[in-house]
């Protein structure tokens, strides 16, 4: 009977995160679905990751190369993966046990679909649960106008998918999964899997973290210019230029720590590319209050970035009370 299920490949790019990768090997290799080929692919650590893996020889697939970046790493596992369905499962970010069936499960029922995302939990360094993102239903405008990557952890690929645009592109450092997912979504259909499937660990050493800054803000508008030099881009999404590059540079404002005036011109920005689209939505209010805080003067800024992206039980608190008592973002 398990050999007429499909073969799920599961790629897992791995820097320097040790400390995590054995808790993320274990969670695939326990997983209740028999058919599933597991990459994990060393991107050069320079901590005792390679120990870690050895510990797993003959029972996943894992190599080491000289580092070459995440987009390079996961393209590389891509290319390895034989299975019809293939997943990206970061170092630090655990599946949660019955994952890979039930992703399964949801392609076979929806055999239009090229991608399926779950709904994934905030987890902190202690693997202790944090908080919970519900996300949204696959809407491909929204997901433009709103600057809001939909598919996260967990999220799985039809392998047709890559026979119909490139794959990630390694010219983005921070948001190159965002950039395919953008690009991918010109040629099919993503779904949202109505389960709990995944985690993301929120830690300080992780690169959404460390790579906030003016490099990151910068790259969030560059994968829209890169968008809208795509040929014969379709109508609808050609008229939605102006509202993608507004929400591209409300986000961007949001990375510019330490850089004020970086802030001041993407805020500006969002506002004369389309002077409607920043103040609609719970996404975008939530991201002008990402914007006071980068803009505080220190201590007060260090002391807001760390209760806000430190403490998600506390920002999450905080925004459930501005919507409560505020009505902020109805609607969006």
């Amino acid at each position: 009977m398990s050999d007429t299920l499909p073969l799920v490949s599961i790629i897992t790019p791995a820097y320097n995160r040790a400390s995590y990768l054995d808790e993320t090997i274990q969670s695939i290799l326990k997983q209740d679905y028999p058919r599933i080929e597991y990459i994990v692919l060393d991107d050069g650590s320079t901590d005792n990751t390679r120990e870690v893996l050895e510990k797993y020889t003959g029972r996943i697939i894992w190599e080491t190369h000289p580092n070459m970046g995440e987009a390079r790493t996961v393209n590389k596992g891509w290319s390895m993966a034989h299975g019809e369905i293939v997943a990206v499962v970061n170092s630090d970010d655990p599946l949660l046990p019955g994952a890979v069936s039930a992703a399964v499960a949801f392609m076979q029922s929806r055999p239009d679909i090229l991608v399926a995302y779950p709904a994934w939990d905030f987890i902190g360094a202690d693997s202790k649960p944090a908080g919970h993102t519900r996300v949204p239903e696959y809407d491909y405008l929204k997901m433009l106008k709103y600057h809001d990557c939909m598919p996260g952890p967990g999220a799985f690929i039809r392998r047709r998918s890559f026979e119909l645009t490139s794959m990630r592109d390694p010219d983005f450092r921070y948001v190159n999964d965002f950039e395919y997912w953008l690009r991918l979504g010109l040629y099919g259909e993503f779904a949202r899997i109505p389960q709990t499937l995944a985690t993301w660990r929120f830690h300080p050493d992780a690169t959404s973290l460390t790579g906030r800054g003016t490099a990151m803000a910068n790259e969030h508008v560059r994968l829209v210019e890169k968008l809208y030099s795509l040929p014969a881009l379709p109508l609808k999404v050609s008229s939605a230029r102006p509202q993608a590059f507004s929400s591209a540079h409300l986000h961007a404002a949001t990375l510019c720590y330490g850089a004020r005036w970086a802030c001041i011109s993407h805020s500006l920005s969002a506002i004369l590319s389309h002077p409607v689209i920043p103040f609609c939505g719970w996404l975008n209010w939530r991201r002008w209050a990402t914007v006071f805080i980068v803009m505080l003067p220190e201590p007060l800024g260090n002391l807001g970035r760390k209760l806000w992206y430190t403490n998600r039980s506390t920002s999450f608190k905080a925004l459930a009370f501005l919507k409560r008592h505020f009505n902020v973002g109805k609607g969006g």
